[in-house]
């Protein structure tokens, strides 16, 4: 039987936010042992099976002795004591030390933090080119892009234990996690010597789209004719 990756890392997560319940779904899908406390998250709506897929359910309150853990998951300032060789993630919605933003919850508004960082403007990579309207999105970008980095830096803290034998602790901010998902549309660099410069994202249009634009002006004019014979 192959082995994966996480096989001997045992992972306590004790989180009510989607960000949190990702990082320990990613893992629990490369082989660690991820423990919750069913009831936690309950408010999660219909996603709870597939957030939990894979992890090791566990009655309220069995998570309390946490010294068995060599990942601890938890939401915002949540006290929890580690040992030198323990790794904890904590999920918050800033970063610690943010003067603005270091007041909101760890579990605040998704939609807020979406217009916070911009993705309810025309942050869309082709969208201004070829003229879409703004438009609001359900995705939780945020807490996403957060559980993502999270476990990547989750990931990375195991590998350096490893080599030095400490822990450490780490914050996923769902902020920052949302300005990564848009932060190479607003990416500007000089003085960079042009074989090393970014490539640009909303430079030019692909082929093909061009002519989805002028598709999307013929479409536009036959619906206003349709409606002026309506009137």
């Amino acid at each position: 039987m192959n082995r994966l990756p996480y096989d001997d890392v045992r992972i306590i997560e004790k989180c009510a936010t989607l960000t949190g319940r990702l990082i320990g779904l990613l893992f629990a899908d490369q082989g660690a042992e991820v423990f919750v406390e069913r009831g936690v998250g309950a408010t999660q709506g219909g996603h709870d099976g597939y957030l939990d897929r894979g992890k090791i359910g566990v009655p309220p309150g069995a998570l309390a002795d946490t010294s068995s853990a060599d990942v601890i998951i938890v939401d915002g300032t949540v006290p929890v004591s580690r040992t030198a060789a323990q790794i904890i993630l904590r999920v918050t919605a800033a970063v610690p030390g943010d003067e603005t933003y270091g007041h909101l919850a760890a579990d605040c508004s998704e939609d807020l933090l979406n217009a916070l960082v911009g993705i309810f403007t025309d942050m869309a990579t082709f969208g201004r080119v070829l003229g879409r309207p703004v438009i609001y999105t359900p995705l939780p970008i945020c807490s996403v892009y957060a559980g993502v980095l999270g476990a990547i830096a989750a990931g990375a803290a195991l590998v350096d234990r490893e080599r030095g034998g400490g822990g450490r602790e780490i914050v996923a901010s769902r902020l920052a996690g949302g300005l990564s998902a848009i932060g190479a549309l607003t990416l500007t660099s000089s003085g960079i010597p042009p074989h090393l410069a970014p490539a640009s994202i909303v430079g030019g249009l692909p082929a093909g789209l061009t002519q989805a634009r002028f598709q999307d002006i013929v479409q536009d004019a036959a619906r206003d004719s349709a409606a002026e014979l309506w009137l």
